[in-house]
């Protein structure tokens, strides 16, 4: 039976950062390229192993094998399928430093050893196997006596045990195949027992294995077969060990032994060598991946945990960096805050620690990334963007903490090899994402504040190019303007004269939040630069994101997700452009929580955006101009539009002015009782103000800007309510904004709006939204309404809008 491995949870979505390498990753997937080996860095190419591998085994277990195709799809398109497989004479050179040669021959000439040296094999392992299992008991017991004899002796705390899944009693016996056979189980400064359901067998999991062996058959082994199981591994040791800078495990035969290493650069193999000729080197690589020393395992130990020795789990921990004089700095990790971490194999592998500053007791945010050779120094970028409210600020910077070039032969250069180097920078710590919202003012302010951030960054020379919800957080509870949201992650920025690099990275961002520019940009032959303009559309997603998917604090639209989810899965650019087009002109109704001010935030910026994106598409999409002299008018754009972060940035005060009115209004107004006093009613009472709090939803999240005041006792009597009829018992309707003035003999009070609902609730009409047309549209004219015709009563003159009561007009 093929290896399978499972993929991880179904509610888990990931997000999606599209780059040229996923580009190139995809087109992959549809054709095995055939590159000749290289030779010079004792390099070799395995694609023919590729096309053996059968799509789907007649003989595979259904929920295994189910789990696997998905997986394999995702490990494919992250990692290719090309196989690198280093040169035998480099592999023979691992690990010579961890047993000496007199060593390996006193072992070896021992009868203990189980190994025959006249007839050259280690007489345990059968020759002729005719399953996998006949070979689990005797390669356990092989290295279980390798490591008794000849591993290094541990310090304390730390240990080294050898066990076999196959013995031992699997947590889910449906998946006991897509396992690792054996494995290193750990205990020292960096492993921990982890939670119970995350055992792969009882007592083990991924987060207390130095690392993992599979066995196999020699007939029913391939290369891409191999890497793809190990990648799955590999996945989960990253996950549950964020301080790994690699990862290495074996695969055993009956006759051969391999190695697989993985890190941020990506994967390569060792080629098959014959356990029973080399029994030197076989011995070498066990010991080098069970070794007690972390540093040797591919662990950092600049971060280091105290483990509990009741319990087994981490309960106080350090990281250490390096500041601008060169002098060490020890920060308390948060053990109450895991780390943030991509799970993503290849790539930039950001972990972002949450920790304690030693000199001001402040709390501050860690973040280790791998950064590609000819990537811009992120230390430059974020000591441009010193002294910017709404930019995230750097304390400190430490590079070169590791290089992946350092993990393989001299002169590697396989296929698209990039390497990639480790630095740390510690930043001011700041709230959760925006998503984390808990009042319609906290996140309208939060985005706005960092569209601030962005303009003024942008006035550096710095342009930010990966705007999405995940980036932008939250300010300090009761921040100042300008504090109450932040940009962060400076890793895909870039300086605005760099005019060749932005031409050459294509597509950067988050695929969710891309402008659909972007996404088009794949289809031309002289793409323009990546501009403001696609950042202030990616600002627009994000407003989208925050007003349409979320109906209330933590409450999600599950048809606005489905349709956002769409521009994600699909893996062609153009398709995804015309998904995230559509998105834009349809109309979304938007919850009736969120208020008139800002469904009129969203149709406005919305107007800006669509008339943008139709200009650019015209110009993409023109059959008129050739190919340079599309690139130069998409620029040319750009530059005419550099003041309308203004515009934009208008549009949210105004909403912001507005939400504060609605709220001020709603929290003076008087919360009405229900119909007969003396009898105690079921349903919920009716909020007092706009703003209400979620701690449910979001339990970390900071509390909004202004609390709402505590609620206004309610009356003894009927004779003190005001005089219309009022019926709790009916839905309140969903708000609609008027430009009108209230005649002065109506008393009828103002009340808040509804938060929920309402089979009668008004909806914006079609003819109101702003259409996608070519560049001569008139623009202003289409964002106007009609006038509503069927209201006959007088008009005022235009005072300030004051909110009316639908559910006091009925009477």
């Amino acid at each position: 039976m093929p290896r399978t491995a499972r993929n991880p949870p179904q509610d888990f979505q990931p997000r999606i950062y599209w780059t040229r390498a996923r580009a190139r990753a995809a087109q992959v997937v549809q054709n095995v390229p055939q590159e000749p080996s290289s030779k010079a860095s004792g390099v070799t190419l395995s694609s023919k192993s590729a096309k053996r591998v059968p799509a789907v085994d007649p003989t595979e277990d259904t929920i295994a094998g189910r789990h696997m195709r998905k997986l394999r799809s995702e490990i494919l398109l992250e990692l290719g399928e090309e196989v690198a497989i280093v040169s035998e004479e480099w592999t023979r050179s691992l690990y010579t430093d961890m047993v000496s040669e007199h060593a390996l021959d006193s072992y070896l000439a021992s009868p203990k050893s189980g190994y025959r040296e006249g007839e050259q094999r280690w007489t345990q392992i059968p020759q002729l196997p005719t399953d996998e299992s006949d070979l689990y008991g005797p390669i356990f017991n092989v290295i279980s006596h390798i490591l008794s004899e000849l591993g290094e002796t541990c310090g304390e705390g730390v240990t080294r045990q050898v066990v076999n899944s196959h013995t031992s009693s699997f947590k889910h016996p449906d998946y006991k195949n897509i396992c690792p056979d054996i494995s290193i189980k750990a205990t020292g400064p960096s492993f921990q027992r982890g939670k119970e359901e995350d055992d792969y067998i009882v007592g083990i999991g991924y987060s207390s294995v130095a690392s993992v062996i599979d066995v196999r058959l020699d007939r029913l082994s391939n290369d891409l077969d191999q890497a793809i199981q190990a990648g799955f591994y590999c996945r989960q040791i990253y996950t549950q060990q964020p301080n790994r800078n690699f990862v290495r495990s074996l695969l055993i035969t009956e006759n051969s032994v391999r190695m697989l290493h993985y890190d941020r650069s990506g994967f390569y193999l060792t080629p098959l060598i014959n356990i029973h000729r080399h029994p030197r080197t076989f011995i070498r690589l066990v010991l080098g991946i069970s070794s007690p020393n972390e540093t040797v395992l591919g662990l950092d130990t600049s971060i280091q945990w105290q483990i509990n020795s009741a319990t087994g789990a981490k309960n106080a921990g350090t990281i250490v960096t390096v500041d601008g004089r060169g002098h060490v700095v020890s920060y308390q990790l948060n053990m109450t805050r895991p780390p943030f971490l991509r799970r993503h194999i290849l790539g930039r592998g950001t972990t972002c620690w949450y920790a304690t500053d030693p000199e001001t007791g402040a709390e501050v945010v860690i973040k280790d990334a791998w950064r590609t050779e000819s990537k811009i120094l992120e230390c430059d970028l974020m000591t441009a963007a010193r002294g910017i409210d709404g930019v995230v600020q750097m304390l400190r910077f430490q590079d070169h903490c590791a290089e992946t070039e350092a993990y393989r032969p001299p002169g590697f250069g396989f296929g698209a090899f990039e390497r990639r180097t480790k630095s740390r920078t510690v930043m001011q710590l700041y709230g959760r994402s925006i998503e984390c919202f808990t009042s319609r003012y906290q996140a309208i302010s939060a985005l706005r504040d960092a569209l601030v951030g962005h303009r003024d960054l942008h006035g550096k020379g710095v342009l930010h190019r990966d705007v999405s919800s995940q980036n932008i957080l939250l300010g300090p509870p009761n921040a100042s303007p300008g504090h109450r949201g932040v940009l962060i992650d400076l890793d895909m920025a870039c300086w605005t004269w760099a005019s060749s690099e932005l031409r050459a990275e294509v597509g950067l961002g988050t695929r969710r939040f891309q402008s659909t520019a972007v996404l088009h940009n794949f289809e031309l032959k002289l793409p323009p630069r990546h501009d403001h303009l696609d950042d202030l559309e990616s600002f627009y997603n994000v407003l989208c994101h925050l007003v349409l998917l979320y109906e209330a604090p933590g409450k999600r639209s599950k048809e606005v997700d489905d349709w956002l989810r769409k521009c994600e899965t699909t893996e062609d650019t153009f398709e995804a452009g015309v998904i995230k087009a559509g998105f834009i002109i349809r109309f979304w109704p938007v919850s009736p929580w969120w208020g008139d001010a800002c469904s009129k935030l969203l149709r406005s910026f919305r107007t800006i955006v669509n008339d943008i994106a139709g200009d650019k598409g015209y110009l993409q999409r023109t059959h008129k101009k050739l190919p340079e002299e599309k690139r130069d008018a998409l620029e040319a754009m750009a530059k005419e539009h550099e003041g309308i972060y203004d515009k934009v940035i208008e549009l949210f005060d105004d909403a912001l002015v507005s939400i504060e009115k609605e709220d001020n209004i709603s929290n003076s107004t008087p919360t009405a009782t229900s119909a007969d006093p003396g009898v105690a009613s079921d349903k919920p009472k009716a909020i007092a103000s706009l703003k209400r709090r979620s701690t449910d939803e979001h339990p970390d999240a900071p509390p909004p800007k202004r609390l709402s005041p505590p609620p206004i006792a309610r009356a003894a009597s009927p004779e003190n309510l005001p005089s219309p009829e009022v019926r709790p018992e009916a839905p309140l309707p969903r708000l609609r904004r008027s430009g009108r003035s209230i005649p002065t003999a109506d008393p009828t009070p103002t009340l808040a709006p509804p938060t929920g609902p309402h089979p009668k609730a008004i909806a914006i009409r079609k003819d109101a939204l702003p259409k996608r047309s070519l560049p001569a549209s008139n623009s202003k004219a289409r964002a106007n309404p009609k006038k509503r015709t069927h209201d006959t009563r007088p008009k005022a003159s235009p005072p300030k809008a004051v909110r009316r009561s639908a559910r006091l007009n009925r009477a």
